[in-house]
């Protein structure tokens, strides 16, 4: 039986529903009905799974587990839950980068300055407090130097408990960091609903809103063969003058000074560097990545999405509004324009989904700005172009271009969030605290794969207003 029917012939036998009154009521025939509760059919639509929930009469959190229980029939509960956790991750991403700039509470603070880090040989580190503490010295101290470097082996969870992006932001340093993690990769026999990478890349957000130069590599296992408390001490943590390592647990650990150990270690964490792959690659400057390397990349997909709360209104500048805009303060203003058309014609060459909320095009009106574009660059538009490129969309979206606004819960999309996804190539485009851009291209075929389905699947999950309900809301706006 799937989860619908088992969760249907439940609520018919304990509620006592007429089996032919709901048939009826339905306008299906007998046989169909008992393949649904059966298990040997799923029902035909969201739509009817309303009607069966109508006539039973359940209540509206009923209803939606109703809902639930029939799209991981449809789907499968792998599927469902890696579209629920994506969901997640772009509902709650600003508390997700609220995390870097938390800042250390007064009891890690107490507990940084219990621990005395002998300057040579090696120590015992018993109990968390000790291992934990170490390894925010060492961090600590590490960043606080000019040209700073750190390696890690740990999964982001370690990181997370930590705290260790919030004690980096603290020294607003360009630090180096290199990370190792392990991925899995294939399908979970496990039920779960979390998805293991998705939780990753969700814990390791917050070292993007630091000043640290944080890069993350990947290799493929299953995670629980090398982080567990049977594997002898699978975290590591290194600087060029101390080096912890310890139990996955935190427990136990063991903290290192001796510079031709710690030599030793670090070449052993470079041989392993090369044995990796970058989970992201981040950029910082729109210039270094967007409007250069996206041209480059995308020809090899012919359709994409991008999501945000303000529509991809790039397509429809025209090269008098990039001469009109771009800023003259730019020393290289004429190679800037001719950089952006290129990266402009770029959208010719393939389709885009483009889906947006209602608050992200209003922002644009209210602003005159686009948030892939870094503010320094150009000058808002006037309100009669702002108007102009409305009518742009607007025509585009009549001629045919899947230009859709959200529709709950989607309509809350972070104003400082954008989301572009292929079936090759991907990135997360975020603006921090001090409204840098950052670009995170996604390199992990799993990640890229899980927001590129995530987008794909928003019609069927009835997260997408209709084409004529999009074109009333901008004929609305720019009547």
């Amino acid at each position: 039986m799937s989860e619908f029917s088992e969760l249907l012939s439940l609520l018919i036998k304990t509620k006592d529903i007429n089996v032919s009154a709901l048939t009826n009521y339905c306008n299906l025939d007998r046989s169909s009905m008992y393949k649904l509760i059966n298990g040997k059919r799923n029902p035909a639509s969201r739509e009817q799974v309303r009607k069966i929930s109508e006539f039973i009469n359940l209540n509206p959190m009923e209803s939606q587990e109703m809902i639930e229980a029939y799209d991981i029939a449809r789907v499968g509960w792998e599927t469902y839950y890696r579209r629920k956790n994506v969901s997640e991750f772009i509902l709650n991403f600003q508390e997700i980068q609220a995390k870097s700039s938390a800042g250390l509470s007064s009891a890690v603070l107490e507990h940084l300055s219990d621990l005395t880090i002998p300057d040579q040989g090696s120590q015992a580190l018993n109990g968390r407090l000790q291992v934990t503490s170490s390894i925010y010295q060492i961090l600590l101290r590490a960043s606080s130097e000019a040209n700073g470097s750190i390696y890690i082996i740990s999964q982001p969870e370690h990181l997370e408990g930590l705290e260790i992006a919030a004690s980096l932001l603290r020294n607003h340093s360009d630090t180096d960091i290199f990370h190792i993690i392990c991925i899995n990769n294939g399908r979970s026999y496990i039920r779960s609903q979390q998805d293991y990478n998705l939780q990753c890349l969700t814990k390791l957000i917050p070292f993007f809103g630091t000043q640290c130069n944080y890069h993350s590599y990947y290799y493929y296992d299953n995670v629980n063969s090398h982080f567990n408390n049977l594997n002898f001490m699978p975290c590591v943590f290194l600087t060029p003058t101390a080096a912890v390592i310890c139990s996955s647990d935190m427990k136990d650990g063991i903290l290192f000074r001796s510079e031709n150990l710690i030599s030793l270690l670090i070449h052993r964490f470079q041989i392993m560097l090369k044995e990796t792959s970058p989970l992201i690659l981040s950029f910082r400057s729109t210039l270094e990545f967007h409007l250069k390397t996206f041209r480059s990349v995308m020809p090899g997909s012919r359709e994409a999405y991008g999501l945000a709360a303000q529509p991809c209104l790039i397509p429809f500048i025209s090269n008098s509004l990039l001469k009109k805009y771009a800023s003259e303060e730019l020393h290289n203003r004429p190679e800037l324009i001719e950089t952006l058309q290129k990266y402009i014609s770029t959208f010719s060459d393939f389709l885009l989904h483009n889906f947006f909320s209602r608050s992200g095009i209003l922002q644009f009106l209210k602003t005159g700005r686009m948030h892939e574009i870094p503010d320094k660059l150009y000058r808002p538009f006037e309100y009669p172009d702002r108007i102009n490129i409305l009518k742009l969309c607007l025509k585009a979206l009549k001629d045919g271009k899947n230009i859709r606004l959200f529709q709950p819960p989607l309509d809350r999309f972070p104003e400082n969030l954008h989301i572009f996804s292929s079936g090759d190539f991907g990135y997360i485009l975020f603006s921090s605290h001090d409204n840098t851009l950052h670009y995170l291209l996604l390199k992990e075929q799993n990640l890229l794969n899980a927001f590129c389905d995530f987008s794909s699947a928003l019609e069927e999950s009835e997260l997408l207003c209709s084409a004529d309900e999009t074109a009333a809301f901008l004929q609305k706006l720019i009547e």
